[in-house]
């Protein structure tokens, strides 16, 4: 027997054996079942798996926020602050806050996204600092997702305790 005939007839019996499966009931209940997991439970199984990935991002992002927050309200101008009350932050505040937000986001920079701190504001009345803190969190989804920024914003009350 030569390559074609055995060709020939592996294709015979494959077609033989395909058409007799879709006389049967079997046959139809298997090809539902196959379509229902490939259309519609896969899909959602990666649905909730892409929810799960951006909820834990977006928890990262405020959680850096709130360390950045802290690390900023530390970089206050002391002595001005013990004067006149007034909260001021040193220059070097943008980059504590920075460096904290990174320190406070394992998850996202393991995946090598990092943190960027957009702005920080000082409530004198209340004596708090907020920052705001952004995230491109697209690496972690699909390309067609491009794009996706998160943003969280944290605050820190200023005090000083006398001694």
């Amino acid at each position: 027997m030569n390559a074609e005939s055995e060709f020939a007839f592996i294709v015979h019996r494959s077609a033989f054996i395909v058409a007799n499966m879709l006389q049967s009931r079997r046959a139809y209940s298997a090809t539902f079942w196959i379509a229902f997991f490939s259309f519609c439970l896969v899909p959602m199984f990666m649905l909730g798996l892409g929810f799960g990935r951006y909820f834990y991002a977006r928890a990262e992002a405020f959680k850096s926020a709130d360390g950045a927050a802290l690390a900023a309200s530390q970089e206050v101008d002391i002595p001005l602050y013990v004067r006149t009350g007034q909260v001021v932050l040193l220059p070097s505040a943008h980059s504590r806050a920075q460096e904290y937000a990174a320190f406070n986001s394992s998850y996202l920079v393991a995946r090598k996204i990092y943190p960027r701190v957009t702005d920080i504001r000082v409530d004198q009345a209340q004596h708090k600092v907020f920052v705001r803190v952004e995230v491109d969190v697209s690496p972690l989804f699909p390309g067609f997702l491009s794009g996706l920024t998160l943003s969280g914003e944290g605050e820190a009350q200023v005090r000083l305790q006398n001694r």
